[in-house]
């Protein structure tokens, strides 16, 4: 009866120890359980999930997550995994991590309760073209790859990248790429008549004549089907597909390559400038002038079509208005004004033999003709040039002779 009752007591006993580890929990094995996924989207959207690899159930109990090796952020409680199961957490949750996830360097810190640790790195979040964040996946080792977001579920595939335009708006869209590479191209918007105008023009004569559009809008665009012409027939010049980007210019000259024919005339001729739909805009070319030094000016115009006389600028920013200063421009003229910039007929020149200028051919001619010959003064190059009457380049006593006969003579 005892020795039965020993082993009861045994009995009792052997079954108090199996239930009891039935029951208790094994520490989870560190590498067994890792970071399996991490997402790096932003608070509150980052999130980690730890999986367990192993074949058996084990409690995280003890181990921790944190950014950094201090270990400072995160402890688990008695969280069970079981084979293949996982743990999921986003950042701020209760019973989560508060370490904001960041990219580009920042790490991930899984260690167990006695301090072992596992480290992943994480990379910059990346956006596809379908809106969707990408997650960031591990192995046991911790090496990892960009992988379609699956948290708390088995990891996807690495993610395979195709780079290219993603915008279906673009010329150059890639129906088959996921990640945008800023290689899109976008067909030009119509320009806008008034935002694109002649902005100067030149009626110097065949082949100088030119025509100048400006885009004064505010985005690149085309001037496709854009007409020029001197009358509102519109048969002279369709453009091709031009792009302008906004400050920059066309420019034409008159009969060469893809520009216009017409000649472009003066005192009241004109050049229409009309968009796809026919509607125009006219300005009016005065007469070309050419002043003081040679040049020809231009004519420049704002978006309204009124303008005025500028030095010529083709294919730059046109010029200010032309300020006239008007005189004579001929410095062999007794009134030459060196200031002036165009002629108004206005010159005065010496008579031959009105060696001291004083309107008159007399004996006092005479007197400073012989100074000059005699080396008594030196003459300037207008007493020359009115003192030397035979024209043979120097003044002699034949010019006094001839010089006496034109004052006997009147």
């Amino acid at each position: 009866m005892g020795r039965f009752k020993m082993k009861n007591y045994f009995g009792f006993i052997l079954n108090l120890v199996i239930i009891n580890i039935a029951f208790s929990q094994v520490p989870c094995i560190l590498g067994d359980v890792y970071v399996g996924e991490a997402a790096n989207k932003g608070d509150p959207e980052d999130y980690i999930e730890v999986y367990n690899g192993g074949s058996f159930e084990c409690t995280l109990g003890g181990f921790q997550l944190d950014d950094s090796e201090d270990l400072e952020d995160f402890t688990f409680g008695d969280v069970i995994l079981a084979p293949g199961d996982f743990w999921l957490g986003y950042e701020d949750d209760d019973d989560s991590f508060g370490s904001g996830l960041g990219g580009g360097g920042d790490i991930v810190v899984f260690a167990d309760a006695d301090g072992n640790m596992l480290t992943v790195t994480l990379e910059e979040s990346i956006e596809i073209a379908d809106g969707t964040e990408l997650s960031q996946s591990y192995g046991s080792d911790g090496t990892g790859c960009y992988t379609l977001p699956t948290p708390g579920e088995s990891n996807a595939e690495c993610f395979e990248f195709i780079y290219g335009c993603t915008d279906p708006d673009a010329s150059n869209y890639n129906a088959d790429a996921n990640l945008d590479d800023d290689s899109c191209e976008y067909p030009a918007a119509s320009c806008i008549l008034g935002d694109v105008y002649v902005g100067e023009a030149a009626n110097k004569g065949d082949p100088e004549d030119y025509i100048e559009v400006y885009n004064g809008g505010s985005f690149e665009c085309t001037l496709g089907g854009f007409q020029l012409d001197d009358s509102e027939d519109l048969e002279d010049f369709t453009f091709g597909d031009v792009i302008l980007a906004p400050g920059d210019f066309w420019l034409g000259y008159e009969d060469d390559d893809d520009s216009f024919g017409s000649g472009l005339g003066g005192g009241g001729d004109i050049v229409v400038f009309a968009d796809a739909d026919g509607n125009m805009l006219t300005v009016t070319l005065e007469e070309s002038i050419e002043i003081a030094d040679g040049t020809e000016l231009s004519q420049s115009y704002g978006s309204d079509g009124t303008g005025c006389y500028t030095l010529p600028t083709p294919g730059e920013s046109n010029a200010e208005c032309f300020e006239f200063i008007y005189g004579c421009t001929d410095p062999d003229a007794s009134n030459y004004n060196a200031d002036a910039n165009l002629d108004d007929d206005s010159c005065e020149y010496l008579m031959p033999g009105d060696i001291n200028a004083d309107g008159e051919i007399n004996v006092l001619d005479v007197v400073q003709l012989v100074g000059f010959i005699l080396g008594t003064s030196n003459p300037s190059d207008t007493q020359i040039a009115s003192g030397d009457l035979n024209g043979d380049g120097v003044l002699n006593v034949l010019d006094v002779v001839a010089l006496v006969n034109i004052i006997l003579d009147s």
